[in-house]
């Protein structure tokens, strides 16, 4: 039996994960106890027996922040375990920043900005990645560091914030939201289905380390590679 005890709620894991890997989860037994953290671990001579499990409810931030967690007094249940395999979330360590600086943070305790150079409310000052974000991924990372790297370079030689035009397009078109899952395809260019691979079935793959996802054949990697992806869209807006 395997239990995975989070924090938040069904939205916010599969948000973090994708609805493909909760979903598989489900399918293999894995019991979600969401809204749920470990208050205490119970042992007998140093062997792990049981876990004391906290219950929260979401609060909603008036100022439109993070929901906070509240504990809900005497909701606190315990559960047998064998084992424990945490995994907890990351945050930056920001000590290194002086005090006296002042830098305007955000309610996710991370470095706040406009979003778009990088800089931070003190002049000359530029944060990016995850630092400001917090935890994303690697290609989130790397591109805001490419555009604050790229205004820092101007700002050491001009004194001055300035995008480049390609940094301005670039802006456009994630308002132009070129890809969006929701849109409704009609006239005379069809929507094509994404492909899925097929995967081991739910009994095949419970008590084994075999590969589950088994891939597209080569007809459904040409389907998936022949897809429209919209790109006119970005002729539209570059005419």
């Amino acid at each position: 039996k395997v239990y995975m005890i989070y924090r938040r709620d069904e939205k916010t894991i599969i948000k973090n994960t994708t609805y493909e890997e909760y979903h598989e989860a489900v399918e293999e037994g894995v019991e979600f106890l969401f809204h749920s953290a470990v208050a205490e671990m119970v042992d007998e001579e140093n062997i792990l027996k049981s876990l004391l499990i906290d219950k929260y409810e979401l609060v909603p931030d008036p100022n439109g922040g993070r929901a906070e967690l509240v504990k809900i007094e005497g909701a606190s249940y315990v559960i047998e375990a064998d084992y424990l395999i945490p995994a907890v979330s990351q945050s930056a360590d920001l000590k290194l920043l002086p005090p006296e600086w002042e830098i305007e943070m955000t309610s996710w305790a991370t470095i706040k900005t406009n979003g778009k150079d990088y800089m931070t409310s003190r002049k000359g000052i530029f944060a990016s990645g995850d630092c400001e974000y917090g935890p994303m991924t690697i290609v989130n990372a790397v591109g805001q560091a490419k555009r604050a790297a790229s205004v820092m370079s101007r700002y050491i030689q001009t004194g001055e914030i300035t995008l480049t035009d390609e940094e301005i397009m670039e802006d456009h078109l994630k308002k132009l939201r070129v890809y969006d899952k929701k849109e409704k395809i009609t006239g005379w260019l069809k929507g094509v289905p994404r492909q899925h691979s097929q995967v081991l079935e739910v009994e095949d793959r419970k008590y084994n380390n075999k590969e589950v996802n088994l891939g597209f054949t080569q007809e459904e990697a040409m389907s998936e590679a022949e897809r429209c992806m919209r790109c006119y869209y970005i002729a539209m807006v570059q005419a």
